[in-house]
């Protein structure tokens, strides 16, 4: 039987609050199922003033699909739940570039559903912006000249940065930094369908996206500056103002993210649980 539950837009672009529902208490299969396709409708939806445990954050995100644990090295893992990434600001876990999680793996994960254990009295909200949207709203033409594009998706830079800026708020030298070996990358097609809905998404992310095979680079560098500047619209975008017990699941193939960094030295702490994704076509 499904548990009844509310749903109120908070931007007419995309995000959804839901109200009704104590995701402490086990999610039945039906109650998950019109979850996922809320997600899929609004692509990011939010549930305030929850009260989770690691265990029971985790099986409510296995309620929506099988748990992605193949973590860059660079993310830290809470204690005995590999599962779970944690997101500690004071540690260098901030994200204030918009991104795609992990869209340097083969098969990026489906959505992730994050845990907010401690909210900063202001700042550190989260934006999320509309990928179908902003493939929606590209000219004929731009439609035309992307699709059977390819781009590389990298994390040699972005590595080199992240470590740069844990390395400053821990007040410790990068080379104490773990080796990382090889680092992944993956090609993907700039405009994916999404497999749930047929739509279609604009691919591309300035965190991970290094350049368009078989374009010039300073044409692929134009064309990709032109994509990044599009999916900035405000229009394009929600904005939550987090609390201490939100919980916000997101798709994390039809949306990027950006976590503002506004918040000094308070603390914020997220646990995040990824689910698995497949490979983008």
């Amino acid at each position: 039987m499904t548990a009844p539950f509310d749903v109120l837009p908070v931007a007419g672009a995309l995000g959804a609050e839901i109200r009704g529902l104590d995701l402490a208490e086990p999610t039945d299969d039906a109650t998950a199922e019109k979850l996922l396709a809320t997600l899929f409708e609004h692509k990011v939806i939010f549930l305030r003033d929850q009260s989770l445990t690691p265990e029971q954050q985790i099986a409510f995100s296995a309620s929506l699909g099988p748990i992605f644990t193949d973590h860059p090295a660079y993310l830290p893992t809470l204690d005995g739940h590999p599962e779970i990434v944690v997101l500690d600001g004071q540690k260098g876990g901030r994200a204030n570039i918009w991104h795609s999680d992990v869209s340097i793996s083969s098969k990026p994960p489906m959505g992730s559903v994050l845990y907010m254990k401690q909210s900063p009295a202001w700042g550190g909200d989260t934006l999320w912006a509309d990928m179908t949207a902003a493939y929606d709203s590209l000219s004929d033409r731009m439609k035309t000249y992307i699709e059977g594009l390819t781009a590389v998706h990298d994390l040699a830079g972005t590595v080199r940065h992240l470590l740069r800026e844990r390395s400053q708020s821990t007040r410790s030298p990068v080379e104490e930094q773990p080796e990382l070996g090889e680092l992944p990358r993956a090609r993907h097609p700039v405009v994916r369908t999404h497999p749930a809905t047929g739509r279609k998404i604009l691919y591309v992310n300035p965190t991970f996206t290094s350049h368009l095979e078989g374009v010039p680079p300073a044409e692929a560098d134009a064309v990709l500056a032109f994509l990044y500047a599009h999916q900035d619209q405000p229009e394009l975008q929600c904005r939550w103002r987090w609390r201490t017990g939100d919980l916000a699941v997101w798709d994390n193939r039809a949306t990027h993210h950006y976590a503002v960094a506004d918040y000094a030295d308070a603390p914020r702490t997220i646990h995040r649980v990824t689910l698995e994704g497949e490979a983008p076509f």
